[in-house]
């Protein structure tokens, strides 16, 4: 037996080993013999794309779901590029994910020929790896036969302890080049370093503030998700028995029927009584916190540095769940205080709550109550982003969109990579009965709609439920509601599976206008187990929006015209500084002018003096 093995499928097998069996991606002549070995490794399978930005999108929402990195795989530049955005996607929100690059031959690379997909007259083969540094935590060129095994565990080693983009830079020549084959019998080192006297200080400290509080609560966000604390998270609220919030991209980490559960904080757009209840808080343990403007409410999170105790990845290791481990053994042998859940105020009645039509106000809800333990929902920037922390979701559904990064058509290609996970976790016993619920918007699902094609051919059934409301209503909301640019071409979005090749025996497309309506569809067979992809087109008002958007947007405005009106005194009041400026340099050149006047008068042999 051989004891070395081709780089191509020393590179696959470590990457199955890590938990992925999908590989997305799109052909291109400087990465086929390295797709080849993707054969090679029995479980790993090519799922091609209609385009890499899609593909990202697609590792993006897979890694999510299957908690292990997901991997893409480009040509260099013309490819490389495309999937850029869907990378940075994944880098400001901590998703792992590994970019696999194929790129010319070293010997080509160091002639500076002029080969298709590179930069001009004597190009340098290398430059789009400077472009992508910015959303990755480490790359590794595969140009060194001694070290290339030893790169690749490395580069995919910190994509597990970063949480972050890596990239993998494979030339053509060294494709078959042979690597020891008894490494891939080593796992991988995966540990952050571990100062334990930082550690059991950190958990000594948070002892003592927990023991000492009157009114503690536990609020979860999305990076205790991303860093693998999910389960240890929640072991940790229903040991502490404190009255839990989570932030809109921490929505269902935490089960949202557990009986702690109250509600989604965001600052000031919360509902009432939840924004008081969490700050009024003197103890507030904040897991895994990402402080962006759209999972803080506007940036108006109201709490202050004695309030709160941050388990952060990087300073209390929440990457490794070492703190929460250490906290959870230390909570379970103590006294915990006795608290109670806050007595929230009921939620107001919308306005349009006796509507017949489908509103902002009735829908999320709604589209909560649908969703079922297993079930994966995604949903689309916009104005579903902005309605779901409405929802009280089923236990055990998760929760995935993109608040931060917020680039509009993520979901489309994520809803084809979660949908692959899902299958992938069902096929080994789990998430049992679970669906994949995708809702985006018309203008949105405009800028990645292809994808659809993919999630036939590989024969998912995703349900995609679309918000028409003509155009970008969230846009509209913001500035310029009549404006052409917020406008879209409208699409016959009831032919769109058929025209994706979908065969009538295999799905079924609805449009719903009313509630009824709606009603009538999620009760249907299809909905309830699908079996094969589903459209449902929701027709709703243009300019109808969820109150959490329009509360943001009236703090915005409001902080934008504070703003202006400090600008506005300030340039009066140095417009009044330079007047009286100009007022003494006018009486200085008075004064001087009668100096010179009566200087004048005196005889000049006394001028000599």
């Amino acid at each position: 037996m051989s004891n070395s093995i081709p780089l191509g499928r020393y590179l696959w097998t470590r990457i199955h080993q890590q938990g992925c069996k999908s590989i997305m991606g799109l052909p291109g002549d400087m990465n086929l013999e390295l797709l080849d070995y993707i054969n090679d490794v029995n479980g790993l399978n090519w799922v091609g794309n209609t385009n890499e930005l899609n593909a990202a999108y697609a590792a993006d929402g897979y890694a999510r779901v299957k908690n292990c990195p997901g991997v893409i795989v480009t040509t260099m530049g013309v490819g490389e590029l495309s999937a850029l955005n869907g990378v940075a996607g994944a880098y400001t929100e901590q998703v792992k994910l590994i970019h696999i690059v194929g790129t010319t031959s070293t010997e080509v690379q160091k002639k500076r020929l002029m080969i298709h997909h590179c930069l001009g007259p004597d190009p340098d083969h290398r430059v789009y790896e400077k472009i992508s540094e910015n959303v990755r935590c480490t790359h590794a060129w595969l140009d060194n036969a001694e070290t290339a095994a030893t790169e690749i565990d490395r580069v995919v080693s910190e994509c597990w302890i970063r949480s972050l983009p890596v990239y993998i830079f494979v030339p053509m020549n060294f494709v078959h080049t042979p690597l020891p084959l008894g490494r891939l019998n080593r796992p991988l080192k995966i540990t952050l370093p571990v100062n334990v006297a930082n550690e059991q200080n950190a958990v000594k400290n948070i002892i003592q503030k927990i023991v000492s509080a009157k009114n503690p609560v536990v609020l979860v966000d999305c990076l205790a998700a991303r860093h693998e604390a999910g389960v240890e998270t929640r072991q940790l609220v229903n040991t502490l028995d404190f009255p839990t919030f989570a932030t809109s991209m921490g929505k269902s980490i935490v089960n949202e029927t557990h009986p702690r559960f109250c509600g989604i904080y965001n600052g000031e757009v919360s509902y009432p009584g939840v924004k008081l209840a969490v700050e009024r808080s003197d103890c507030i343990i904040n897991i895994g916190p990402l402080l962006a403007d759209s999972n803080t409410g506007g940036h108006t999170r109201g709490i202050l540095p004695e309030q709160v105790v941050l388990i952060e990845p990087d300073t209390c290791t929440v990457s490794r769940e070492e703190v929460l481990r250490k906290l959870l053994v230390a909570v379970r042998e103590m006294r915990l205080p006795v608290t109670t859940n806050p007595a929230l105020p009921p939620q107001p009645d919308a306005a349009d709550a006796h509507s017949n039509a489908i509103t902002q106000s009735w829908i999320w809800k709604r589209l909560g109550n649908f969703t079922r333990a297993g079930d994966i929902l995604i949903a689309e920037s916009g104005t579903a982003q902005f309605g779901f922390p409405d929802a009280d979701l089923a236990a055990d559904a998760r929760y995935v969109t993109q608040v931060y990064y917020g680039s509009i058509g993520y979901t489309v290609g994520a809803c084809l990579g979660a949908a692959i996970a899902q299958r992938e976790i069902q096929a080994q016993g789990g998430m049992n009965g679970g669906r994949t619920i995708l809702v985006v918007g018309d203008g949105s699902l405009q800028l990645t709609v292809q994808e659809i094609s993919t999630m036939i051919r590989m024969g998912l059934h995703p349900l995609i439920l679309i918000i028409n409301n003509d155009g970008y209503t969230i846009e509209r909301a913001i500035h310029g509601a009549e404006e052409e640019y917020n406008g879209i071409d409208p699409w016959r979005f009831q032919k769109l599976l058929d025209f994706f090749g979908a065969q009538n025996s295999e799905a079924s497309s609805h449009l719903v206008t009313t509630k009824e309506e709606l009603e009538h569809v999620l009760a249907l067979p299809e909905y309830e187990s699908p079996t094969t992809i589903q459209l449902l087109e929701i027709r709703m008002d243009q300019m109808d929006i969820p109150w959490r958007l329009r509360d943001q947007i009236a703090i915005v405005n409001a902080r934008i015209q504070s703003q202006k009106a400090k600008q506005s005194k300030q340039a009066q009041l140095k417009e009044r500084i330079e007047g009286l400026e100009d007022d003494k340099c006018f009486e200085r050149c008075v004064l001087k002018e009668n100096t010179l006047k009566t200087v004048s008068n005196i005889p000049s042999e006394l001028l000599k003096f």
